[in-house]
């Protein structure tokens, strides 16, 4: 008897290294299937069926974060007043923000709404004026 054939597709197996180089140039899952000539389902497929792929496309995401958090860090070091408020803004968000958010806690009553407007409506229509009687004989 002959050998059976294997049903469906072929494997597509893709380099984690490459994968890895990818994700830590900051590039998304979708950016980084279409430059290996693969579909976001084919690269998902190989992130969950591998945990070592899974774990290279992590790290190359850690690895492209950790890599411009320390160049974002050395130039605010460096005196580059813009790198310092950036850092600063998105690491002490408490103490380092642009706006003060400003809530606000009233409540509003339909009842109040249209009383303060009937009185706002009384208070500027101006009093009817007396009709006298006109002097026709003329």
């Amino acid at each position: 008897m002959a050998a059976k054939k294997k049903v469906g597709r072929k494997r597509i197996n893709l380099d984690p290294i490459k994968v890895k180089r990818l994700a830590a140039q900051g590039l998304s899952q979708k950016q980084i299937a279409r430059s290996l000539g693969v579909s976001w389902n084919t690269l998902n497929r190989n992130r969950k069926r591998s945990k070592s792929f899974n774990e290279a496309f992590e790290q190359g995401v850690a690895d492209g974060l950790d890599a411009v958090t320390n160049s974002l860090f050395e130039q605010a070091l460096d005196g580059n007043t813009t790198a310092s408020i950036f850092f600063l803004k998105n690491r002490d968000e408490a103490r380092w923000r642009d706006r003060v958010e400003t809530t606000h806690d009233h409540t509003l009553s339909l009842t109040n709404v249209i009383d303060s407007a009937k009185k706002r409506l009384i208070d500027i229509t101006p009093e009817p004026k007396k009709i006298t009687k006109l002097d026709v004989s003329e």
